[in-house]
């Protein structure tokens, strides 16, 4: 998801995923069949956008191989997960071009987490914390020491920080659409989340993983 504020322009027709069919197509038959990267269709389509898998599913779109195989995998996911696809807009601010990053969404606990998807894990993680601080007697409260860990202030600090960067979308995609999990947070859900948090590639995230360990651990005393 970009972390750039959502333009006031008539790219919000891109946000529309019940109408944005032709716009979308449009532009992917520029990106990846006419191999263009630049110019005004690009300039006036938004950072993030969802689309329906259906659109691109045997669309006739790619040339290249890898291409195809990165869309096809993109679009058979969201299809088993009844979501959608995230259309990243990345752009090489020297070199004047941009390119396309995909991904799987709504974002599910055991996802990969890429730069595409980090704030909907932070997100997620965010609700996770908040669980523990209302629902002590469950995992422990995971806040319970911030004013007397400075390190466990500034991890906590970053992870809101991340997650809330998913709120700027929230007004023009709902929740659901962006996020999957279970809000009760059963056992099951809390593995997946411990996992996910330990194979995230910032490093600090393995250090709060040990952390998490450490406060459930002394509540099973």
């Amino acid at each position: 998801m970009s972390e750039s504020q959502l333009p006031e322009t008539t790219s919000q027709e891109f946000y529309l995923v019940n109408k944005n069919q032709d716009l979308v197509l449009r532009l992917f038959r520029s990106y990846y069949r006419a191999h263009l990267n630049s110019g005004k269709l690009f300039d006036d389509f938004p950072d993030f956008f969802l689309v329906k898998p259906i659109v691109l599913k045997d669309a006739d779109l790619v040339t290249r191989a890898s291409d195809k195989m990165i869309l096809d995998d993109c679009v058979h996911r969201a299809q088993e997960r009844q979501g959608y696809v995230g259309v990243s807009k990345r752009r090489n601010p020297k070199l004047k071009y941009y390119w396309l990053e995909l991904t799987v969404l709504p974002f599910m606990l055991g996802d990969a987490v890429s730069e595409n998807n980090r704030n909907e894990f932070f997100f997620v993680l965010c609700h996770f914390i908040e669980y523990t601080k209302q629902h002590p007697k469950a995992y422990g409260d995971i806040t319970a020491e911030i004013d007397s860990d400075k390190d466990l202030a500034l991890m906590l600090k970053e992870i809101n920080k991340q997650g809330d960067k998913l709120k700027a979308l929230l007004p023009i995609y709902s929740e659901d659409m962006l996020v999957r999990f279970n809000p009760n947070w059963p056992i099951g859900e809390v593995n997946k989340l411990l996992m996910t948090l330990k194979d995230n590639d910032q490093s600090w995230c393995e250090v709060f993983f040990e952390y998490l360990i450490y406060v459930m651990g002394r509540k099973g005393k």
